[in-house]
């Protein structure tokens, strides 16, 4: 009776845990309108929001200056004298040049010229009108302008930048950073984003020495959310933000975002009425605490000898301690792990041969889940690909759980096996044994992230201990002692695998999440052995049956529909050279809208021509009809030889008033390249393109072109090859297109037209 009483009350107490992890891991709720006026009320912002994020407004569109305007108009009516700094921004790290205008305004403050700088950018891409990216960022910061007009005076200025073009590749920031006096007083840069539009906004990013911005942002806001794992990963993603720009420009940063629903991210779906009014609120307070404390604080002083660990854990709570401590916890950690090791050796006769052969095993269950959940992902593709219909299977929530279920289940009926065939303290003893040399590893190359590992670790080393008492029967206290010390990894795995699924989503990077999801049962061994003890084999059958149950929903309910269309665009490629045209489209597959455009048997292959060949998209294609449609053009202005270098000077234009133009010298070496008189970079600055051929984009194209002056190596003719995209498709003479049907929606770039020409000078 006493086992069956403890057994229920695991179960309780792990549903209990295990939601209460997920549900305190969201925003709170905005405050109400009638915040006093030196607050931030998200309701205030989010009138902003509805007036500027109503349609797309990217760079090089009316609506983008409208846009504008009204921007500058609101900071006006706000007290301050607003900027607009227009001129050409170049992002080597991109290949990307445009004209941009930076809105730019300086709350000053009582004392020197030091800065503390808050950043959002104002431009979307043309499928999406940005409520979350970035207009919640824009409307954040209007908002905070007026609650600190109305709160006392500051020590420090404050400076309020809405960068342009930041899209297209930060161009905007790179713009200020180069070009305006103004960035040589900015000490500290707040940057706001968003991937999506609900969540709570979470610090992703610092900059390097972050100790005392850490403390300081941990006094200015209440319930900080982030963690310096997250940190570690965005380091080694190929992701970048304006922060990367102030980054380098040798400016303190902190960088938020939030990551909810990011099926939205560059679509329609991205619009003010879907955006969470939590998330909003949660970049003022932010932006607000973080100007207050920061507006009186030495912005000199912020440079920290060593980083921050930190992490939120559901509660609100935020901690953090200096990365020196990190070694020291491991030793501490390893100290427990050994007297642990002869604890068990004489209580047991747990030997090392035992503890290592029990560590093979855990780490093989590792490896199986992770292949596990590769191959659930896999077949769940392929099913929605050729036999069900198509589906946001990356964010479906049925098939989420259903694979979070089936690994339960799988790992718990290997572990019921493997406690025949080990002692349980030597499970134990092996699953620390991986934790340990995890952590080891984490602490030398991945310092922000090992706090995931060293307390769980000295957690389940204690929670052996208490297993160890009466192992013929689970006594109410032992079992209460190991639900307590499950905590410990529960309140930092739980949040962990949320983020790997709202990040990540069912792809082919799953297999993070089944290492996390191993990891945690390792630190829970214990109170999974004292659960597996009482309920047998009924906990991994209960698993195994809602993994069936849970894949079924997701099976009948994963599809597109009107409240979760399908993204898919389309692109018309016209080679004004050869007379040859193409449809293209994103989707893996053609549906009934793409298939009056691609046909029922499209090529699927890139679009070798109007990308360049390193870029790894692959489109379906079919032949379309060409269309006299006006291609670049390019003229000589200036052409001369000093020695065996060329040097030439070309007017690069878009008949069409397209929004982009690209630019490639497929076979001759460029020495250096400018646009409008701006330094452009080499392929080897790219961050993709480093053995490349020479290539730019130009975005915001003016209508009398742009100035490109190039230098190379060889006084032999160069060949360039010109593409301009402009938005939206082409009207084909006798043919009538049905409209896309509320079921698919446009994404990113949204359909286009592109039109492609070569020159040789």
């Amino acid at each position: 009776m006493q086992n069956r009483f403890a057994s229920l009350l695991i179960l309780i107490w792990l549903a209990v845990i295990v939601s209460g992890c997920l549900l305190l891991d969201r925003p709170p709720a905005p405050i109400p309108a009638f915040a006093p006026p030196a607050e931030f009320s998200a309701d205030r912002a989010l009138a902003y929001l509805n007036d500027f994020a109503r349609k797309p407004h990217p760079v090089g569109t009316l609506e983008h200056d409208r846009v504008r305007d009204y921007l500058v108009g609101q900071i006006r009516n706000l007290g301050l004298t607003p900027e607009i700094q227009r001129t050409t921004g170049v992002t080597p790290i991109y290949q990307v040049s445009g004209l941009v205008e930076n809105i730019i305004a300086r709350l000053k403050g009582t004392g020197g010229p030091d800065a503390l700088m808050l950043a959002a950018h104002y431009d979307s891409v043309p499928a999406e009108p940005g409520a979350g990216d970035d207009g919640a960022g824009v409307a954040a910061l209007l908002e905070t302008m007026r609650a600190l007009r109305a709160g006392p005076a500051l020590h420090n200025d404050i400076i309020f930048l809405l960068t342009d073009g930041e899209e297209e590749g930060m161009l905007g920031a790179s713009a200020f950073v180069d070009e305006h006096p103004w960035a040589k007083d900015v000490r500290v840069a707040a940057n706001f984003e968003g991937r999506g539009n609900a969540g709570d906004s979470q610090l992703f990013e610092t900059s390097v020495g972050n100790g005392h911005l850490i403390q300081l942002l941990s006094e200015a806001v209440p319930h900080v959310a982030g963690s310096s794992f997250t940190y570690e990963v965005y380091k080694h993603m190929p992701n970048d933000t304006d922060m990367t720009i102030f980054k380098k420009s040798g400016v303190a940063g902190l960088n938020f975002a939030f990551m909810g629903h990011w099926e939205a991210y560059h679509t329609p779906l991205d619009n003010p009425q879907a955006l969470d009014r939590g998330s909003l609120q949660r970049h003022g307070d932010y932006a607000l605490g973080l100007a207050n404390k920061l507006g009186d604080a030495d912005l000199n002083q912020l440079q920290a000898p060593v980083d921050s660990v930190y992490f939120s854990i559901p509660g609100g709570l935020f901690l953090h301690y200096p990365s020196s401590s990190i070694w020291t916890l491991v030793i501490l950690a390893a100290v427990a792990f050994l007297a642990s090791c002869i604890y068990a050796s004489g209580a047991y006769q747990t030997g090392i041969w035992n503890i290592f052969m029990a560590t093979l095993a855990n780490l093989g269950v590792l490896l199986l889940l992770m292949l596990t959940a590769f191959a659930f992902v896999k077949a769940v593709d392929r099913l929605h690909l050729t036999v069900l219909p198509a589906g946001d299977v990356a964010k479906s929530v049925p098939y989420v759980f259903s694979l979070i279920a089936l690994l339960a289940g799988l790992a718990t009926a290997i572990y019921k096996t493997l406690g025949r065939k080990f002692t349980w303290p030597a499970l134990f003893l092996g699953g620390a044994t991986v934790l340990l040399l995890l952590n080891i590893a984490a602490a030398r190359w991945f310092g922000g992230g090992s706090y995931v590992l060293v307390w769980p670790l000295l957690a389940v080393l204690l929670a052996a201990v208490f297993a160890g008492f009466n192992r013929q029967r689970t006594s109410l206290l032992t079992t209460i002692a190991l639900c307590l010390l499950a905590l410990v990894p529960l309140a930092i795995f739980v949040p962990l695998l949320r983020g790997f699924y709202e990040g990540l989503g069912l792809s082919s990077f799953v297999p993070l999440l089944a290492l996390a999801l191993g990891l945690l049962v390792l630190g829970i061994l214990p109170l999974l052995e004292a659960l597996l003890r009482v309920s047998g084999r009924a906990f991994p059958a209960s698993m195994f049956f809602a993994a069936v149950l849970l894949f079924s929903l997701g099976a009948s309910t994963t599809r597109y529909s009107n409240a979760h269309p399908m993204p898919d665009s389309l692109t018309y490629a016209l080679d004004a050279d050869t007379h040859k045209a193409l449809w293209a489209g994103i989707s893996p597959r053609v549906d009934a809208w793409t298939s009056q455009y691609l046909g029922t048997s499209p090529l699927h292959a890139k679009l070798t021509g109007f990308y360049p060949g390193w870029l790894p998209f692959e489109f379906l294609q079919h032949d379309a009809p060409a269309l006299p449609l006006q291609p670049p053009q390019m003229e000589m202005l200036e052409n001369s030889v000093q020695g065996d270098v060329r040097i030439l000077r070309l007017r690069v234009a878009s008949p069409r008033h397209a929004r982009v133009i690209s630019v490639e010298v497929p076979e001759n070496e460029v020495l250096n390249g400018w646009v409008n008189g701006r330094k452009l970079g080499q392929p080897e600055e790219s961050r993709w393109n480093k053995h490349g051929k020479w290539a730019f984009d130009y975005a915001n194209l003016p209508a009398d072109g742009i100035e490109l002056r190039l230098r190379t190596k060889s006084a032999s003719p160069v060949r360039l090859a010109v593409v301009d995209h402009s938005i939206g498709l082409p009207n084909v003479p006798g043919i009538t297109f049905a409209p896309r049907p509320t079921d698919c929606m446009p994404q990113h770039s949204g359909d286009e037209t592109m039109v492609r020409r070569t020159f040789v000078f």
